[in-house]
């Protein structure tokens, strides 16, 4: 099975499994008690906390650990609407924690991107001086892994004094960050997006920026998320953020050549695919294909029994199939977006896995094509 959606998931590095066992079994103890082997365990939590921040370019004190980064997000947007009484400004193209977090708090205006998936840089900059609470985008989209330009978003939010939360969830471990590098407030990251557990992410919340308690009680993590830790979780965070520093500096530039291999293969072997985001940069590992007179579902069809995993977009959006809006609001027809897929490779991809799947997307393209004609149209796939 090649397995090609680590952008929904990925799979849990056994370094970090093997970090995480012993507190799932003899290490237990609740890190806030007073007794020796509790403290271990405490110290062990700051030890991650460490570690994350080192994979972020931050201080292990603005490390807030969340549940993950839907959590972090909701927690940065509460507090910058809370601070101004107004909007949230947010990308078309953003993930729905974002989205959906602006909407129910009110008065929050969406920017516009383009073609390629670029946030428009005049309605950004209207964005930002119209009196937003806060801004905020995704750095590395989810489904067409587009890289925005922060240096040149995060000066214009600054340039207006309005705070900035990035959503860095696709692009740890992906590519180099260096947090203090940049103009941001909040940002949010997910242990599982990078070969690290599920229910696992953080806040990071630059020093001296407000953030008000989320939860209140025993005043864990800095006195702003209250509630004994998720210790094994928090472990696995950390473990998978040393094996992240060691693969961007090891295997730098490896996923964006498998990526592009792929692209290359499958057009020379099969005619009318279309790269999205294609004309920008991107994360390494992310393709998002679109296969002239196929549908996503009928190719997925044949690709998962051959033993292709790979997904029509967000993962949060499975249980409710639906057009992509990231790929709507690049505006595309609704022909192309329902004929797109998205693949996303991970550091455990290999190069055998790479021509294997190209050769898997190329034979069920052509199965899709060979059974339509003019007068049946593009083969649908209908679910009760």
């Amino acid at each position: 099975m090649i397995y090609w959606d680590n952008n929904a998931t990925t799979p849990m590095d056994p370094e970090v499994y093997a970090a995480m066992e012993p507190f799932l079994k003899e290490r237990f103890f609740n890190p806030s008690a007073g007794y020796g082997c509790a403290r271990l365990v405490r110290e062990a939590v700051e030890e991650a906390r460490a570690d994350v921040a080192a994979l972020l370019g931050a201080f292990p004190s603005e490390i807030v650990f969340t549940s993950g980064g839907t959590e972090a997000t909701n927690a940065a947007f509460r507090q910058m609407a809370g601070e101004r009484g107004r909007g949230i400004g947010v990308l078309s193209t953003d993930h729905d924690a974002s989205l959906k977090t602006a909407l129910a708090l009110g008065h929050g205006r969406v920017c516009p991107v383009d073609r390629e998936g670029r946030a428009v840089p005049e309605e950004w900059e209207a964005v930002c001086a119209d009196g937003a609470a806060g801004v905020s985008f995704a750095w590395a989209n989810n489904e067409t892994g587009a890289l925005q330009d922060a240096a040149a978003l995060c000066s214009a939010a600054r340039r207006h004094a309005v705070p900035v939360h990035l959503d860095m969830v696709q692009c740890v471990g992906k590519i180099p960050v260096n947090l203090h590098g940049m103009e941001v407030d909040y940002a949010s990251v997910s242990a599982h997006k990078f070969h690290g557990p599920k229910g696992a992410g953080c806040l990071y919340r630059r020093s001296g920026s407000p953030l008000a308690p989320s939860l209140f009680g025993g005043g864990q993590e800095h006195g702003v998320r209250s509630g004994t830790e998720n210790v094994p979780g928090i472990i696995g965070f950390g473990a998978a953020a040393r094996a992240a520093l060691r693969h961007l500096e090891a295997d730098a530039g490896r996923l964006a050549r498998m990526r592009d291999s792929f692209e290359s293969r499958l057009k020379a072997e099969i005619p009318g695919v279309t790269v999205h985001s294609g004309g920008m940069e991107r994360i390494p590992n992310t393709s998002n294909l679109a296969f002239d007179g196929c549908t996503a579902e009928a190719l997925m069809l044949l690709l998962e029994p051959a033993g292709l995993l790979c997904s029509a977009g967000s993962a949060c959006h499975t249980l409710q199939p639906m057009p992509s809006h990231v790929l709507t609001a690049m505006g595309l027809s609704d022909a192309e977006v329902r004929a797109s897929l998205r693949f996303s490779l991970s550091f455990m991809t290999t190069e055998e896995e790479v021509a294997q799947a190209a050769a898997l997307v190329a034979s069920a393209v052509r199965k899709v094509r060979g059974v339509q004609s003019s007068r049946t149209g593009p083969v649908l796939v209908y679910k009760p």
